[in-house]
């Protein structure tokens, strides 16, 4: 019975536990990459068809003003599960980049060695890594244009370029466009009231 009541002592965090975290991070971050790709497809679907439907003229101006104004809605609760979804890869890589410099001592020369530590390129001097506060990432990559392969772009334009970015634009273009099209739709379905 004495033996039942001793507390455990805690299990030691070793490689083995490092390796299988680290993977669980692998494996977690690169599902929600790919989900957040796979919700801005399905946005672009949706989005081009519900167009189809509020601007093939034979719906009433009521309607296409709500349908416009459900695209909106639509538009700005995905524009929220993608920024939920970035602050969850970017914590998750942050405890990926942890485990690689803590554990696997990939620092130094090998500082871009890791999985997370390519991706991310956080300076070696950042201490908390598993903080939302922390830096995205350090220097940027630098991207070439196709009509100019030698030249990179600068780097000041180069942190530009970013799939959040891309993203972003998605769905503040789709905000900008639904918002307009609810606005002329309410204003054409006034005046069609007051005739």
């Amino acid at each position: 019975m004495r033996h039942m009541l001793r507390k455990s002592s805690p299990k030691s965090y070793g490689p083995d536990e490092a390796r299988a975290e680290h993977r669980a991070c692998v494996d977690y971050h690169t599902a929600l990459v790919n989900s957040r790709f796979t919700i801005a497809g399905l946005y672009v679907a949706a989005m081009g068809f519900i167009a189809g439907a509020v601007f093939k003229g034979e719906i009433t101006w009521d309607f296409r003003a709500a349908v416009s104004l459900l695209a909106c809605w639509l538009t700005v609760c995905l524009w929220i599960l993608e920024l939920r979804s970035r602050a969850l890869f970017t914590n998750v890589a942050h405890r990926g980049i942890e485990i690689e410099r803590r554990y696997w001592k990939l620092d130094g020369e090998e500082l871009m060695a890791g999985f997370f530590s390519r991706q991310h390129k956080l300076p070696a001097s950042t201490i908390e890594l598993n903080s939302s506060a922390a830096p995205r990432r350090g220097k940027p990559d630098r991207p070439v244009l196709g009509w100019s392969p030698n030249e990179p772009l600068s780097e000041k334009w180069s942190r530009f370029i970013s799939h959040s970015m891309g993203l972003d634009l998605l769905y503040l273009g789709g905000l900008i466009f639904w918002a307009c099209s609810t606005v002329i739709s309410t204003i054409y379905w006034f005046r069609l009231l007051l005739k």
